[in-house]
């Protein structure tokens, strides 16, 4: 400091506003994620455990996008496309919804394709266009952050 100038002091990298929310939002989301496995993969609990399980998982989504509407934070779609809107349970293809693939255009043509989730708790269904591009990755995805 010789000559007078200030020096900047360098931001920490974890310096983020609303720091705490994202946290108690990512564990919230890791502890649905594990009570809806933990229903799934043990077979050999009672049926009242493996039951509590599910709901404990629902109430932890529901908590979690509370925490992100009340400190308005947006959540990744990854995450967002991992959670039913209608009932909060957590979709994991094959246990907890059904994935599949439709065509309801008149030629079939394959850029008309859209994937399917269908939620087996409510019924909800998410729907994703994915024929257009076989090489199609969502925006948000992209390592680069470049449109097609």
């Amino acid at each position: 400091m010789a000559n007078g100038k200030k020096t900047a002091k360098a931001k920490p990298l974890l310096a983020l506003k609303n720091r705490d929310q994202y946290l108690r939002s990512s564990f919230l989301y890791q502890a649905a994620v594990l009570m809806a496995h933990s229903a799934i993969t043990v077979p050999d609990l009672s049926a009242t455990a493996t039951n509590a399980t599910a709901p404990l998982s629902r109430a932890y989504a529901a908590q979690m996008k509370a925490v992100a509407h009340k400190s308005v934070l947006r959540l990744d779609p990854s995450i967002k496309r991992t959670i039913c809107k209608r009932c909060d349970s957590i979709l994991i293809p094959g246990s907890t919804c059904s994935v599949k693939v439709e065509n309801l255009s008149a030629k079939k043509v394959s850029h008309a394709d859209v994937l399917i989730h269908t939620c087996k708790v409510c019924g909800g269904e998410k729907r994703y266009p994915v024929g257009k591009n076989p090489d199609h990755v969502v925006f948000t995805d992209r390592a680069d952050g470049a449109a097609d």
